[in-house]
């Protein structure tokens, strides 16, 4: 007989997922690893506004009311005190069985927008050997599994950022013994007002998909316990709980960059949806902090882990990719966010060290501008065009490179697509450069019109 413990963490919206998900979160876990929920067994330890002291409590500061940095070091606050009398009042035989701890504190420490990863690792790390002081366990055998920080509405970007990072920094020190058992960007966030998006809670349904992830990490991390013919035996212990990693971006034209994945334990990108083909969450930061946001998505035809995204702007040398940066809420133009992630075919989502990735490639150098005539046809290398007065009709081929038409008349000038399906085509405003954008055959090239906000369809010509 087996029983394995979660003790969860955080403030409202840990509340929200014990309180309404806790259950699909153990029978999740149980399910994975084949227990029987008798003899077997997965216990939630949560508790939550008791007088004798609580794992989660909300409307709290981890930096600032469990733990607090002081001249004299990191200091116990009433939560933190509260969490070890939990503990403490654990009986022995439970506190000495396998522990995880959950972590979903992130909402109010985000909104330090001065906060550094070093600094929110420092109070985790004091707040770590309390805790596995108080199970009487060591750093071997009581894990620390993070909830990438949620997207709270009352966070700050930079704060959001250091707190991700800082989570991937301690998953990435062995000697820690932690990892990020999910992330939760695609989230509605409506649970305050269910017509009201990007709130500062989970809607039930966000906390069931944060649950089935969390579930995934946890009955990976205890594949040892597996039961066998269960899922995790099946899978030899590894089943898909990170979602696919980028790990490389190069340039691939002057707005464009070509994606590479790694896979966990899926082997595809799944279709995308329409946001996600949007280029929702992809930004990049030049050296001078210039951020540019993404504009269309697509995949790769037959490269299963090989995604293209474009940009509203070009891509400057020394330029970092980051998804999701900051709040990171994966938004719809209706406000929605779930399933607007990029997702592998297991339902994961897609993610980039929290640190940014670097573009390979160099940069991007756009053509020198031209004037053109009645008639323009735009080859494989794209670049800048400045209209002229009179109509234009501008002819884009399936192998045609990005173009800038600078002084686009929607009123007079056309777009002639050849050998190019109406259906492909994807259209978006710019942001750097505000305008129209429009991308064909799933990304492979695009054309940017500054200043104009539609064309009509009676402009836009098939051939």
């Amino acid at each position: 007989m087996v029983n394995l413990n979660i003790l969860l963490r955080g403030q409202s919206n840990a509340f929200l997922l014990g309180a309404f998900n806790g259950g699909i979160l153990v029978s999740r876990v149980q399910s994975l690893l084949g227990f029987d929920g008798v003899n077997d067994t997965v216990t939630l330890e949560y508790q939550h506004d008791a007088p004798g002291g609580n794992t989660v409590y909300s409307g709290t500061s981890f930096l600032t009311e469990w733990v607090s940095l002081t001249a004299a070091g990191w200091q116990v606050g009433a939560q933190e005190q509260g969490l070890l009398n939990y503990i403490n009042s654990l009986p022995a035989a439970q506190k000495a069985q396998p522990t995880a701890v959950v972590w979903l504190h992130s909402e109010y420490d985000s909104a330090f927008s001065a906060l550094t990863p070093a600094l929110w690792e420092s109070g985790v790390r004091y707040d770590a050997a309390l805790v596995r002081g108080a199970f009487g366990q060591s750093a071997a055998t009581l894990p620390y599994l993070f909830v990438s920080a949620i997207p709270y509405n009352g966070g700050s970007g930079t704060g959001h950022q250091a707190i991700r990072a800082g989570m991937e920094e301690l998953s990435a020190d062995p000697a820690f013994n932690a990892g990020i058992a999910a992330r939760i960007q695609d989230a509605d966030m409506t649970w305050d007002n269910p017509t009201a998006f990007g709130g500062s809670h989970m809607s039930f349904e966000d906390q069931r998909v944060a649950a089935i992830r969390i579930a995934a990490s946890l009955a990976e991390e205890w594949a040892p316990y597996a039961k066998p013919g269960s899922p995790v035996a099946l899978s030899g212990g590894n089943i898909d709980n990170l979602g696919p990693q980028v790990i490389a971006a190069t340039v691939s034209a002057p707005n464009q960059l070509m994606l590479k994945v790694q896979f966990d334990a899926a082997s595809s990108l799944a279709a995308l949806d329409p946001a996600a083909a949007q280029g929702v969450g992809w930004t990049i930061f030049g050296p001078d902090g210039k951020a540019t946001d993404g504009g269309a998505a697509a995949l790769a035809i037959g490269t299963p882990d090989t995604m293209y995204v474009s940009f509203n702007g070009l891509i400057p040398a020394g330029a970092k990719l980051f998804y999701g940066w900051g709040n990171g809420r994966l938004e719809a133009s209706n406000g929605s966010g779930q399933g607007h992630a990029v997702y592998d075919n297991a339902g994961m989502p897609i993610w980039v060290d929290a640190h940014g990735l670097a573009v390979g490639g160099g940069a991007a150098i756009a053509a020198a501008s031209v004037t053109s005539g009645a008639n323009v046809s735009v080859d494989a290398a794209g670049g800048n065009y400045a209209a002229s007065a009179a109509a234009e009709n501008w002819v884009i081929r399936p192998d045609s490179g990005h173009a800038v038409i600078e002084g686009f008349d929607p009123a007079v000038d056309t777009l002639t697509f050849t050998g190019i399906a109406r259906e492909s085509l994807i259209t978006w405003q710019t942001s750097a450069t505000p305008g129209l954008g429009i991308a064909w055959n799933t990304g492979e090239g695009y054309v940017t019109l500054p200043g104009v906000g539609a064309v009509p369809e009676s402009h836009i010509l098939l051939a």
